[in-house]
């Protein structure tokens, strides 16, 4: 969705949630786009939040260094911390990652509870 959708959509009706594919290397208007449906008290459900920009291929063999060095910084893996990035980004965004895999459940779920810096948000929020 679009914000002009989002416009379009809300003189029709109420919108209580978007999903939209979101996530580290996002585009700034897309950063926008999450910060105006917070705003408007909209929840925002990222997709593709893990994958990143492998989309429905999966995770991209390799990861940026920056995502790299977080995880390691705190024991945890890449994705553990594409999600915690996305996460972090709002009350409002409620990232819900799928997978068949009971370990990667695991891991998604401990991920809620990963703390990131503001230094290190800052760092992966400068990734494009």
């Amino acid at each position: 969705m679009r914000p002009d959708h989002l416009a379009e959509a809300l003189a029709i009706a109420p919108v209580v949630c978007v999903q939209n594919p979101y996530g580290i290397g996002s585009p700034a208007d897309d950063h926008a786009f999450l910060d105006a449906c917070g705003r408007q008290g909209i929840a925002f459900v990222p997709f593709f939040a893990i994958a990143g920009a492998g989309k429905e291929a999966g995770v991209v063999a390799e990861e940026a260094g920056q995502v790299r060095a977080v995880g390691e910084a705190h024991g945890v893996s890449a994705a553990q911390v594409r999600l915690a990035w996305t996460l972090n980004r709002g009350p409002h965004v409620l990232a819900i990652p799928g997978t068949g895999n009971p370990d990667h459940l695991v891991e998604n779920i401990a991920a809620g509870a990963l703390r990131l810096t503001p230094e290190e948000v800052a760092l992966l929020s400068a990734l494009r």
